[in-house]
C-alpha cells in the first residue's frame, strides 16, 4: 500500500458513510472525486480495492442487528463502480496524454536533428550525392514523422544532368518519376501558391499530399510528396510538418547547388 493510501482510505470510509445515509446521486459523485483522487495520488486499483474493503466491513460490523447487510453490499458495489469509472477513465486520459507529449517531444527531437544535418556544411561539398543523400535522409524522415505510407521527393539539381533527383522510401508505387512529375505540376504554378496541395496523380493512389521545394526567389526545385495510410489521414500537424521539411529540404538543396557552381568562397567553378 503508497503512502497516500491511509489518507485516501479514511476519506474513503467517510464518503461511503454518507452515501449509505442517502442514496443519492449526489452522494454518490464523491465516489467519482475518489476515483479521480486515487489517479492524482499516483495509488494502484489494490490501494482502492483495500480503500474500499476497509470501509465495508467497518459498516458492517458497526451496523445493527437489524441492518439489511444485502442493502450495505449492494450500496457498496454501486459506490465502488462509480469509483473504478472515475479512475479508469482519468487514468486512461492521463495516460493518452502523457503519451501525447512523449511523442511531440520526440517528433522536436527529431526534426531538430533533421535540421542540423541539413545544415551541414560538409554536404554541399560533394554536388550531386549531396542531394541525393538530403533527399534520401529527408523521406525517411517525413515518413517516420507523419506515419506515411510512403514518401517521395525529387529535386532538380542544377548541376548539368537535366533529370530530377529522386528518393523514395516505404512502398512506394512504380513510376515514380512520373508521379513526381504530376505531383510537382501540381504545386508548380507560381510563387504565389499555397505550401501544400492534395494531388490526384494517375501513377499513385489517391489522397497523396505534396509539398513544394522553394527556392529563395520562391520559384519550385523539387516536391516533397507523402501518402497517408488508408487508416489515418493526415492531420494538420502533419500536413505543417511536410511544410517545415520541405522548406528545410529547399535550403539545403540550393546550398549544395550554390556550392557547387560557385565554390566555398563564391568563385565560379
Amino acid at each position: 500500500m503508497s503512502a497516500a493510501a491511509p489518507g485516501f482510505s479514511a476519506a474513503y470510509a467517510r464518503a461511503f458513510r454518507t452515501f449509505l445515509a442517502d442514496e443519492t446521486e449526489t452522494s454518490l459523485r464523491a465516489a467519482y472525486e475518489l476515483g479521480r483522487k486515487a489517479v492524482a495520488r499516483e495509488l494502484g486499483l489494490l490501494d482502492l480495492a483495500h480503500a474500499h474493503h476497509e470501509a465495508l466491513l467497518a459498516e458492517l460490523a458497526d451496523s445493527p442487528e437489524r441492518e439489511d447487510p444485502r442493502r450495505i453490499t449492494r450500496a457498496a458495489a454501486d459506490f465502488l463502480l462509480e469509483a473504478i469509472a472515475a479512475y479508469e477513465m482519468v487514468r486512461l486520459g492521463f495516460a493518452e496524454a502523457v503519451e501525447a507529449v512523449a511523442f511531440e517531444r520526440r517528433q522536436a527531437a527529431m526534426l531538430r536533428q533533421l535540421s542540423t544535418l541539413l545544415a551541414d556544411a560538409s554536404l554541399a561539398g560533394h554536388g550531386q550525392s549531396s542531394i541525393e543523400e538530403v533527399l534520401q535522409l529527408v523521406v525517411e524522415q517525413a515518413r517516420e514523422l507523419t506515419h506515411a505510407t510512403w514518401c517521395l521527393a525529387c529535386a532538380a539539381s542544377g548541376l548539368g544532368d537535366p533529370s530530377p533527383t529522386v528518393a523514395h522510401t516505404g512502398s512506394a508505387p512504380p513510376a515514380l518519376r512520373e508521379l513526381a512529375g504530376e505531383a510537382l505540376a501540381a504545386v508548380d504554378v507560381g510563387a504565389e501558391s499555397t505550401d501544400i496541395a492534395h494531388v490526384e496523380t494517375s501513377h499513385g493512389p489517391a489522397g497523396i499530399v505534396a509539398v513544394p521545394l522553394r527556392a529563395l526567389d520562391g520559384q519550385p526545385i523539387g516536391v516533397l510528396v507523402g501518402a497517408p495510410q488508408a487508416k489515418r489521414p493526415f492531420t494538420d500537424l502533419d500536413n505543417a510538418l511536410l511544410v517545415h521539411i520541405a522548406q528545410m529540404t529547399a535550403a539545403a538543396v540550393e546550398r549544395a547547388t550554390r556550392y557547387r557552381r560557385h565554390g566555398p568562397r563564391g568563385s565560379e567553378r
